[in-house]
């Protein structure tokens, strides 16, 4: 094990990690695409897939920068030193970078809502009042950019710290608290009449309405939500100094919570809109707009509209400053910078992609199907056969100090053939 700085204890990289992932994935998409494909039978499947594929790809990517403490590029030529796919470190490095700029928009909106929640900009407003609000902002791009960029220098703020004292330390504060928010807002919501239609549609199958689509939708909402092939798992491996650490129990615990992250976003979400007999909507419309209606319909709405907005935004905040490490680590270690200098070298790339994809909408659609449709599933296929061909899969399971026979076959099983063949499915379908 090295010297280079890494988590006080296990659970600073469990907390961490699922930081990362939380985010958009669990918060922004899966109540969406869970009441689009048939609820119940949707999250199901969903956890099917995490249990099945998730965590041991999870696993794999962690110790790939577990058993090598390094960082994406360097973990892959120490593995693997005769090979050329040290070039899969460099794809991780470009998912990270876009993912964290493309998306600005998307934090800009959060963070804006939050400010507005406190200051109650768009209570008592009519529907198309709401409408309005939302689209007057997200015009002015000045603004939006400029939100962001205040979002940018408070990941900044709590990256100078450090691992331990920055990253570590506000994950140990936030999570704890987002999920509180979490069961606090739950709680109140389904006091509501007719929130438990909204309950009852979430664990209700709807066969119907899951189709071969939904299974793909669900493989790849999967992979988003678990942030894998990120860069993120791969880094904060390296940043695990205790040699005997279960990498499959640690990221079996992770792989856990986001799935229950998941599912409370649901009753969140789904509940209120059914309590109000407001329409479901995608993204943006479900966010910004729908819940902004809803919040207007029910005693004590502007409090609740600042637990949301302030849940929301934690969520994005921890996932973004995860994100930003990850890079941090990597650039910092292959070129030998000291942490302050990496972290501004690397927010510019950061601030020029979003810039782009703030100021033109076109660029934003096209950088997210670039990203959701290629680059993590060409991230996540590399994962996949690196630790299952080029490094073997039983070096990885050695490597990872598993001892249950059960789950070593089932990390052989999965990580060489469930897992390339789910990848390739999702990857295939986006041109049919």
């Amino acid at each position: 094990m090295n010297n280079k700085e890494g988590f006080s204890s296990i659970w600073g990289f469990i907390l961490v990690a699922i930081g990362l992932a939380l985010g958009i994935g669990s918060l922004w998409r899966f109540p969406y695409v869970a009441y689009e494909n048939g609820g119940a039978i949707f999250i199901l499947m969903y956890i099917a897939i995490i249990l099945i594929i998730g965590i041991p790809l999870m696993t794999s990517e962690v110790t790939i920068g577990f058993c090598t403490q390094k960082t994406a590029i360097d973990a892959y030529k120490s593995l693997a030193p005769k090979s050329k796919f040290y070039l899969a470190g460099y794809i991780h490095l470009i998912a990270a970078f876009l993912i964290l700029g493309y998306t600005a928009p998307i934090y800009s909106w959060i963070f804006k809502y939050l400010v507005s929640s406190f200051t109650g900009e768009f209570m008592g407003l009519n529907p198309e009042g709401i409408v309005n609000y939302f689209n007057n902002y997200n015009a002015n791009k000045t603004q939006v950019f400029l939100f962001f960029a205040v979002n940018l220098v408070l990941n900044i703020s709590v990256l100078i710290f450090g691992v331990q004292k920055g990253v570590e330390r506000i994950s140990k504060i936030l999570l704890p608290a987002l999920f509180a928010i979490m069961i606090i807002i739950i709680i109140s919501l389904l006091r509501l009449d007719g929130a438990m239609e909204g309950v009852k549609f979430l664990f209700l199958p709807d066969i119907k309405k899951f189709t071969l689509n939904s299974l793909i939708t669900c493989l790849g909402q999967a992979f988003f939500a678990l942030g894998l092939g990120m860069l993120g798992s791969m880094v904060f491996g390296s940043y695990i100094k205790v040699p005997k650490e279960n990498i499959f129990k640690s990221s079996s615990m992770i792989c856990v919570s986001l799935i229950f992250a998941g599912v409370f976003a649901g009753l969140m979400i789904l509940p209120f809109v059914f309590a109000t007999n407001l329409e479901v909507a995608q993204g943006v419309n479900l966010s910004f707009i729908t819940l902004p209606n809803a919040f207007n319909l029910v005693v004590g709405g502007r409090f609740l509209s600042i637990l949301f907005y302030l849940g929301f935004y934690i969520a994005a905040f921890t996932s973004s400053v995860g994100v930003f490490e990850a890079i941090i680590g990597l650039v910092t270690e292959k070129y030998n910078l000291k942490r302050i200098p990496a972290i501004l070298i690397c927010a510019i790339p950061v601030l020029i992609i979003a810039y782009f994809s703030i100021y033109n909408d076109r660029i934003f659609t096209l950088l997210d199907t670039i990203e959701s449709n290629y680059i993590l599933v060409i991230s996540c296929f590399a994962i996949a056969i690196f630790a299952g061909y080029i490094w073997k899969i039983e070096n990885v399971i050695k490597a990872s100090n598993i001892e249950s026979e059960f789950v070593k076959n089932w990390m052989r099983i999965s990580v060489k053939y469930i897992t390339p063949i789910a990848i390739a499915i999702i990857f295939i379908s986006q041109f049919m």
